[in-house]
């Protein structure tokens, strides 16, 4: 079935060791390569062919092979069918290109990916229809592999199929070879001790970070941010550019979090993926607006996990209001933990969360009276309620709440997270 199989690969092309042994025997016996499948192949056609048989082959197959008995003329062959020399001619160049272009990375595994021109796969599918496909490899699978073995030689690193730091994609129509570097992920948790500053950089929506008059040239709505000041020290180790932070929740922007919030922050492309993150702990922890404990690297996996948490929060807001604080009415607060506090959308996220009702809970509620106007709440409510709006009312978007409850318009609320009540 093989020889006849190759008469018929053979007869009118040229075709390389590396397609022949693939197409004909690349998933026949282990321990070899398809390079010397096809070359097995091709001397046994040549014993058939030296022992007197006839064979309807294209005879620049058999170039560089010496017959003994017959008196055969064969001229040197063109490019393979198929591949067109990549085997032999190209992937040398391209593995020395990946490997200069790896040089500056810090890594321990990598994989390859390529992109293989139409003309080529055109050609396997050609020979995938005159022989099958039985026992046969595809050339991309091939192409990866012998690419990868090539630049593992030179860089000395060991490749991996399923957690690779580096994918490196070569597209072999123009030779260009780019990068996918796995992102480092930091976990942590952190406090806010200041008001004024929020969770992650926010973007000028005006100019898209490139500056203007509405972001005062600063290409963001705020001089810092939680994420910026903990990445700071990590771009600078990693000598990367970006971060994504990804945070258990969020407090307002004038609000400070008081209890430890847990949060994944990644650092994208990072050149050095070795850091001292001890180290970095106690330069962050120089900030008087934030600290953070417990950094250690984890899988992205944990981005999840941080971000799907449903944690109840305990509140402590000081509100002033409009008027003096009816004293009898303040017990009548304890009406919000017999049932689900329903709020629409506040007004103030509604131009970037959809419009929508939500159920949620308020578990604990008490107070001390400050003033005649002003007012300590203590609130342990469940995740997801917006606590702003559950004392305001939020224009009777939030029912029911502590400003309806009173009969009293709120002035003012300075609002801290201080506790976060881990499950």
């Amino acid at each position: 079935m093989i020889k006849e199989k190759a008469i018929k690969i053979l007869k009118n092309r040229f075709v390389c060791d590396n397609c022949l042994g693939r197409v004909l025997a690349g998933q026949l016996l282990s321990g070899l390569t398809n390079k010397e499948r096809g070359k097995i192949i091709r001397f046994y056609l040549a014993f058939l062919l030296d022992a007197g048989e006839k064979l309807e082959i294209n005879l620049s197959n058999f170039y560089g092979i010496k017959f003994r008995n017959k008196k055969i003329k064969v001229e040197k062959p063109g490019k393979c069918f198929i591949c067109k020399n990549f085997f032999d001619e190209k992937i040398g160049g391209i593995a020395k290109k990946i490997a200069e272009k790896l040089k500056k990375f810090e890594f321990n595994s990598f994989l390859i990916g390529t992109i293989v021109p139409d003309e080529i796969l055109k050609a396997e599918e050609e020979i995938w229809e005159a022989i099958g496909i039985e026992n046969v490899e595809s050339i991309k699978s091939e192409i990866n592999r012998e690419l990868g073995k090539e630049v593992r030689s030179l860089v000395k690193k060991k490749f991996d199929k399923k957690l690779p730091d580096i994918t490196v994609i070569v597209d072999l129509e123009n030779g260009r070879v780019s990068l996918q570097v796995r992102s480092l992920y930091v976990y942590g948790e952190y406090k806010k001790l200041k008001r004024g500053f929020p969770q992650a950089k926010w973007i000028c929506s005006k100019c898209k970070g490139k500056g203007c008059i509405y972001c005062k040239g600063e290409g963001k709505l705020y001089k810092t941010s939680i994420q910026e000041i903990i990445e700071k020290p990590l771009l600078k180790a990693t000598k990367a550019k970006k971060s994504a932070f990804h945070g258990g929740g969020r407090e307002d922007i004038d609000a400070r979090c008081l209890d430890w919030r847990p949060f994944v922050i990644e650092i994208k492309k990072p050149i050095r993926r070795k850091v001292n993150l001890r180290k970095i702990q106690a330069e962050i922890n120089k900030s008087s607006k934030i600290k953070v404990r417990k950094l250690r690297l984890v899988s992205k996996d944990v981005v999840r996990a941080v971000k799907s948490q449903k944690l109840d929060k305990t509140y402590l807001a000081i509100v002033t209001f409009k008027r003096p604080i009816d004293k009898e009415k303040l017990k009548e607060l304890k009406k919000l933990t017999l049932g689900p506090i329903l709020q629409k959308t506040p007004l103030r996220v509604l131009h970037r969360r959809a419009k929508k009702t939500r159920k949620r809970l308020v578990k604990k509620i008490s107070w001390e009276i400050l003033g005649k106007k002003k007012l300590a709440l203590r609130i342990t409510a469940q995740s997801g309620l917006y606590i702003k709006e559950l004392i305001n009312g939020d224009q009777g978007r939030t029912k029911p709440s502590v400003a309806e409850i009173l009969g009293n318009e709120v002035q003012k609320i300075v609002l801290d997270v201080v506790k976060i009540h881990r499950k």
